[in-house]
């Protein structure tokens, strides 16, 4: 019998996990924040990229060159741009349908505004903070965050 303790498993799943999340990212483009050189501040993506009813989660570099995930929804009313790490632990959301999933603990987000519908492992969704929320900027058929 083949004996693995939980420590390794969960080592080779966070060793993995980054490719598989930028392999299902639908990115257009990378983006930074630290080398914005527009007063709107970073191109993101093209307008057309983002049609109304849809959501797409982009990659990125924060100002202080961090790794970011920046998740950019299309309502009626406009652009709406969030912080794509979970509150919880920060693990990186993914879209699933019209909300957005943290695939560690199972939290659960509104993708046009960052509200939490669940909580971590079931937990009431007030045990959570919302997703942080970007400023953006929508000009000559781009969109910028900042």
């Amino acid at each position: 019998m083949l004996n693995i303790s939980r420590r390794r498993v969960l080592q080779t799943a966070i060793a993995i996990t980054p490719g598989f999340l930028l392999a299902k990212m639908d990115t257009a483009q990378a983006f930074s924040l630290k080398d914005a050189t527009s007063a709107l501040g970073s191109l993101v993506d093209k307008s057309s990229a983002i049609k109304v009813g849809k959501t797409r989660i982009y990659s990125g570099q924060s100002s202080s060159g961090q790794q970011v995930e920046v998740v950019i929804t299309r309502t009626k009313k406009g652009l709406f741009a969030l912080n794509g790490a979970c509150t919880h632990q920060g693990c990186g959301v993914s879209l699933q349908g019209t909300q957005l999933a943290c695939p560690c603990h199972g939290s659960v987000f509104k993708a046009d505004t960052g509200a939490v519908v669940n909580g971590p492992n079931g937990a009431p969704a007030n045990s959570i903070a919302p997703l942080a929320k970007f400023k953006v900027t929508e000009s000559k058929g781009n969109i910028y965050i900042k």
